[in-house]
């Protein structure tokens, strides 16, 4: 009968990995090492990746993916990560297996189009080796299609003037990430890219599973969770689905030369009012207190919603005309809207 293993002592004064160094960070209870914590972060993002080695890429043909970018520590760890492992294959097989096309949307999140534009720069010189693109919110809304002119009856092109004639401020937040999505995928599309890259954290998609299930959009998880298909005209990933949003936040503190002046944080505090605080914040502000004491909770949220299956595209015969999800006999005088919306759009909108 074989002899019984024995595992040595675990000993958190050295890395619980390589055993060598001493560890910087417990990541979920697991003590790491700097150079051990930074090929964490790598490996749980480029795993993700895998549709897109270089064995699945024709030679001569360069497979295009759109990375939106926001100057949040997410998506600026995963141009980080993406552009290290690009470097990675090169030197390996002489090629890669695609080609990175980043896009800030101006209006989006910025208080100043010309402090964005700057800060793009720096970015740019600090990873030349990728397109960049820069695209305006505002403008988006003369595009045929993105607003539906029964929703917009001034037929409007101020996003502002739009924004301020929903009744609420869940209404304006919902609304503004609909058209954010909606410039990031026409975009996509209408520039050739085989698929789009989110950096979007556990925690962020976990934060987007409560606050979809509370605004009346429960039946979109299945296409705004989970990789592959989307109704969107073009597929979308998650390479950093596996971590949390406080782990990339300490994965950019390690980076060098450091990325203070490219990043920039969210420091919003909660509103004062509950009327003017939206489910989206409520949500995001809740996960990012449980993932401190809680990460398996905050995963475990993300991974049973990547179990939903959605309906094949192929079976869907209707979308919804605002935010494009399938339609499941919608009446007709609803206008071609699904439950999500009917809830946050004016009453004379439907």
């Amino acid at each position: 009968m074989p002899a019984r293993r024995v595992d040595p002592p675990k000993d958190d004064a050295v890395c619980r990995r390589c055993r060598e160094h001493e560890p910087v960070i417990n990541v979920r209870t697991e003590p790491l090492c700097k150079d051990c914590f930074t090929k964490y972060v790598s490996t749980k993002t480029i795993k993700r990746m895998e549709a897109f080695k270089v064995r699945h890429s024709e030679a001569g043909k360069v497979r295009k993916l759109l990375l939106p970018f926001s100057f949040g520590p997410c998506s600026t760890a995963l141009l980080h990560v993406l552009s290290q492992h690009l470097k990675g294959q090169a030197g390996r097989t002489g090629r890669t297996g695609f080609q990175l096309q980043v896009l800030h949307v101006l209006g989006a999140r910025d208080s100043d189009e010309s402090v964005a534009t700057d800060r793009l720069e720096k970015v740019k010189a600090r990873y030349p080796e990728h397109s960049y693109s820069t695209a305006d919110l505002a403008a988006a809304l003369a595009q045929e299609g993105a607003f539906p002119p029964s929703l917009n009856p001034e037929n409007t092109d101020n996003l502002a003037t739009l924004l301020s004639s929903l009744p609420s401020a869940t209404s304006r937040s919902d609304t503004l990430n609909i058209l954010l999505r909606k410039t990031i995928t026409n975009f996509a599309t209408s520039n050739d890219c085989e698929a789009v890259l989110f950096g979007y954290s556990t925690t962020t998609l976990a934060a987007e599973t409560l606050s979809s299930t509370a605004k009346g959009r429960g039946f979109s998880l299945p296409w705004l969770i989970n990789d592959g298909e989307s109704p969107f005209g073009v597929p979308c990933y998650y390479p950093m689905r596996e971590l949390l949003s406080k782990e990339v936040a300490s994965y950019m503190d390690f980076l060098d030369p450091p990325m203070d002046e490219l990043v920039v944080f969210d420091t919003k505090k909660a509103a004062v009012s509950a009327k003017n605080t939206t489910i989206d914040e409520l949500m995001r502000g809740y996960f990012e207190g449980v993932e401190r004491d809680f990460p398996s909770i905050v995963a475990n949220v993300v991974r049973t919603t990547g179990k939903l299956k959605p309906t094949p595209l192929s079976e869907v015969e209707q979308q919804c005309e605002l935010c494009e999800m399938p339609l499941e006999g919608q009446a007709p005088e609803m206008s071609r809207l699904c439950y999500g919306c009917i809830r946050h759009l004016p009453r004379t909108a439907t």
